[in-house]
């Protein structure tokens, strides 16, 4: 008789994930939100399924659960993929987390929407999600380098713009 298989559990015992979910939970409905999906928090929830059932384990779980919700959202939102994203849907007053509304001036929000949307995203996961460089060039399924590329020239853009306008190097 074969021994019953048990689930893995990629953040430990049931506690830590609680804990692991309750804090990453809303962050990924804001990240689903930001794609534009109609229901972020079944697509949050979604990936959190999706990391449970595997059967082999994850390196790193936070970046596989924002490459998952990244997909979904995007899979979800498939025949919408022509309409630009505006900055926002993704940071209105009182949605997501509240550091973001601390963290982005208006000024600021207003200059990102002129960045491209690979540079915007790669600086969002960085500077707001605050994921580090491995796990931006795992969602995004690109090299390390690229992300850091990425971030540095998107950081440029911004304090280009804000300069002319008198602002302040907010991202420094």
């Amino acid at each position: 008789m074969e021994p019953l298989k048990t689930p893995l559990v990629p953040f430990g015992d049931s506690h830590e994930f609680h804990d692991i979910f309750a804090s990453l939970y809303p962050r990924l409905v804001s990240y689903a939100r930001r794609y534009g999906a109609t229901y972020p928090e079944d697509i949050a929830q979604e990936a959190f399924v999706i990391l449970m059932q595997r059967d082999s384990p994850v390196d790193h779980p936070t970046a596989y659960l924002y490459g998952t919700v990244r997909t979904l959202s995007l899979t979800e939102r498939r025949p919408l993929k022509n309409q630009s994203i505006s900055l926002e849907a993704v940071v209105e007053p009182g949605k997501g987390p509240d550091a973001d509304d601390d963290l982005l001036s208006q000024e600021v929000r207003e200059r990102m929407k002129a960045l491209s949307p690979t540079f915007r995203e790669t600086l969002w996961l960085f500077v707001v999600e605050d994921l580090s460089i491995r796990q931006i060039s795992e969602i995004l399924d690109i090299p390390e380098a690229t992300v850091k590329t990425r971030i540095h020239r998107a950081k440029a853009h911004l304090r280009n713009q804000l300069n002319s306008s008198g602002g302040l190097h907010v991202l420094a």
